[in-house]
């Protein structure tokens, strides 16, 4: 079933018709901001809202790099949750643009928070990471496990330090999804 809808999906993008009367959304968690970057391209091309996951806590995450990736790992190891901002009211979404750095293969724990917290089912979820190297990881298929009753689209991998290069490949995406 999961087949069909996402080759429906996928099939309803290319002819046009997935997003006719759609309202698309990018929501997406940055820390070093190439994320936030390729979300904010995304919103210009498909005409989105955007909203932004932070921690509850500013500080959680150590702002030096190496530090930060530490707790990251012992987060994804130990399976945590971490409290993030209230969502916004995701009803009035038909398209869910989910996006996220690549985090030791997988996506980052408060967005990993964000789709524990907030039902996809019935939107159309295109997802997006950044990364330095690792490429889709298993962000793509981890996100499209935890919304399993959502409509999947192909999604798009960015090397976070080559977003601004990557932006018309970026816009092309995204705006074949939000057509």
């Amino acid at each position: 079933m999961i087949v069909k809808k996402a080759l429906f999906g996928l099939l309803g993008v290319v002819m046009g018709v997935a997003a006719a009367d759609a309202r698309p959304i990018v929501v997406y968690y940055s820390m070093s901001g190439n994320t936030a970057a390729a979300a904010e391209i995304i919103r210009d091309a498909a005409g989105a809202d955007v909203f932004e996951i932070t921690t509850a806590d500013p500080n959680h995450y150590p702002s030096e790099y190496q530090p930060a990736t530490e707790v990251a790992k012992s987060e994804i190891q130990n399976d945590t949750i971490v409290e993030i901002n209230a969502a916004p009211d995701l009803t009035e979404y038909d398209v869910v643009f989910v996006g996220t750095p690549t985090w030791w293969g997988t996506m980052a724990v408060p967005m990993k928070s964000f789709l524990r917290e907030n039902d996809l089912a019935g939107k159309t979820v295109a997802v997006f990471n950044t990364h330095e190297g690792s490429g889709r990881g298993t962000v793509h298929t981890d996100i499209e496990s935890m919304t399993p009753d959502a409509t999947h689209v192909d999604g798009i991998a960015i090397r976070g330090s080559a977003v601004a290069d990557s932006a018309d490949e970026i816009k092309t995406w995204a705006g074949a999804i939000a057509k």
